[in-house]
């Protein structure tokens, strides 16, 4: 599958030049930007990685990064969900392995230096992150943060992308097609029963993704 790594905007070129270095040298390649900074010296910081600079996506908006993305994971250190939608950055690589053939690609999304990411946009990720920390403050750095979940992801070994369209059974089609099975049995977005699939289907492993999509089958064959 594929590992992206999403950048907030970003302030600093210095920072966005370091987790260029850091995503490369934990094996990844996928950098995108939304309303980045001042790039100019994003370039001699990067050391050795400036094509995954060269070739980083822009973006005008987080929703637009995140348009093609089947998981997306936000972090964070401040707690700005309702709910407890929270992983540790030690447990994501298992998490996504445990669903590996249900996701095309994965995007690791990162808040701006000074205030990280706003509520509305952790809400728009499927689950929010944190790096365990000896002491609140100082919080790490941005680029330090990358690295720390790149240095998770690596330890997995991932399976390849499946080839777009190859299977109906993404992650992605499964929580779609339940926000839409819910709608037509009237559960608003606001009741517990439709927080809960929010918070517990991006928890699930493959065998439990099946167990759900066979459960909609049932009630709704069209789903």
């Amino acid at each position: 599958m594929d590992i992206v790594f999403v950048l907030v905007e970003p302030a600093r070129g210095e920072n966005i030049g370091a987790a260029a270095r850091a995503i490369k040298t934990m094996g990844f390649s996928e950098l995108r930007l939304v309303s980045p900074g001042d790039m100019s010296a994003a370039q001699w910081v990067a050391h050795h990685s400036q094509e995954v600079l060269a070739e980083a996506g822009t973006y005008a908006t987080l929703s637009d990064a995140l348009a093609d993305v089947d998981l997306s994971i936000a972090s964070t250190a401040r707690r700005r969900l309702q709910k407890d939608r929270y992983v540790d950055a030690d447990q994501c690589a298992t998490l996504i392995a445990d669903k590996a053939a249900s996701l095309q690609r994965v995007a690791m999304v990162f808040g701006r230096e000074a205030s990280g990411l706003t509520g509305e946009e952790i809400a728009l990720c499927d689950l929010a992150s944190s790096i365990p920390l000896a002491q609140p403050q100082p919080s790490l750095n941005l680029a330090q943060a990358v690295m720390v979940y790149a240095w998770e992801l690596r330890k997995q070994v991932l399976k390849p992308a499946m080839a777009p369209g190859a299977s109906p059974d993404t992650y992605r089609h499964t929580r779609d097609a339940l926000h839409t099975l819910l709608a037509r049995l009237q559960v608003a977005p606001d009741e517990n029963l439709h927080q809960w699939v929010n918070e517990l289907l991006p928890l699930a492993n493959e065998r439990e993704l099946g167990l759900v999509r066979q459960l909609m089958r049932r009630i709704a064959p069209d789903a």
